[in-house]
C-alpha cells in the first residue's frame, strides 16, 4: 500500500513497470500476487497511470465502485470518497470502465463519469480533457465549480482548512487554469473573480463578502 497524505504526492513502478503518479490525499494498494493472473490495484482518490503493455494479463483500477480495465494505455482516475462522482480521463489507448451491470468503452479523449448516489454511469467526449491531467505539472484547471467545491479541492492539496463567511460566497463559480499555484496565488486569483475577500490565521482562510 502507498500512500500521498494532503499536501503530498507520490510516485512509484509497479512490478510490470507500470508508473503511478499519487496526488494528494490518496492511498494506492495491491496484492502479492500482482501479475500473476491478473494486474489489480485498489485506489482511492487520484491518480494517473502509465500501464505496461502486457497483453496475457489484464491490468485494472479498483475505484470505490467503478472498474477500470487497460491495456497498454495512459488514463486518470479521480475518486476521493467525498466526491460525488468519479471520473476517469483516457489520454491514450483504450479502457473499459465498469460499475455494477453497466459499461463504456473509452477511446482517447474521452471521460467516464460514475455518479455515486443514482449508479450512473456516462461517456464524453470534453474540450478540455487536458485539464484532468493538469495537476501532474502543479497547475490547477477549474470548469465553472463553486467555491464550495474548489476548496474540498484545495484542502487537499495543501492541507488548509477553507471557511466561509456566507451560504452565498460557496455559490460563486470559478473557471480558468492557474499556473502558478501558490495557494496564496490561487486564493488571489480567485477573489480577482468574485466579490469577495480573504483572511489567513495558520492552516485556517476565511472567506468573506467583500465590504
Amino acid at each position: 500500500r502507498v500512500e500521498a497524505e494532503k499536501g503530498q504526492r507520490a510516485s512509484l513502478v509497479l512490478p510490470d513497470g507500470t508508473k503511478v503518479l499519487l496526488n494528494s490525499h490518496s492511498s494506492l494498494s495491491y496484492k502479492s500476487d500482482y501479475g500473476t493472473k491478473e494486474r489489480l490495484v485498489s485506489l482511492v482518490g487520484e491518480a494517473y497511470f502509465e500501464v505496461a503493455k502486457d497483453k496475457q494479463h489484464r491490468f485494472v483500477v479498483n475505484a470505490s465502485g467503478m472498474e477500470v480495465e487497460a491495456l497498454g494505455t495512459v488514463f486518470n482516475v479521480k475518486a476521493y470518497k467525498e466526491d460525488v462522482n468519479i471520473t476517469t480521463s483516457l489520454f491514450n489507448g483504450k479502457v473499459k470502465v465498469s460499475s455494477a451491470n453497466k459499461f463504456v468503452i473509452l477511446t482517447e479523449g474521452q471521460q467516464a463519469m460514475l455518479n455515486k448516489k443514482d449508479g450512473e454511469l456516462t461517456a464524453s467526449k470534453p474540450e478540455n480533457i487536458e485539464y484532468a491531467n493538469m495537476w501532474r505539472n502543479n497547475e490547477l484547471a477549474f470548469n465553472g465549480e463553486t467555491l464550495e467545491e474548489i476548496a474540498v479541492t484545495l484542502n487537499r492539496i495543501y492541507n488548509v482548512n477553507i471557511q466561509f463567511g456566507s451560504e452565498k460566497i460557496k455559490r460563486y463559480r470559478f473557471s480558468g487554469v492557474i499556473k502558478n499555484n501558490s495557494l496564496d496565488n490561487v486564493i488571489q486569483i480567485i477573489t480577482l473573480t468574485a466579490p469577495i475577500e480573504y483572511s489567513s490565521i495558520g492552516n485556517k482562510i476565511t472567506l468573506n463578502e467583500k465590504q
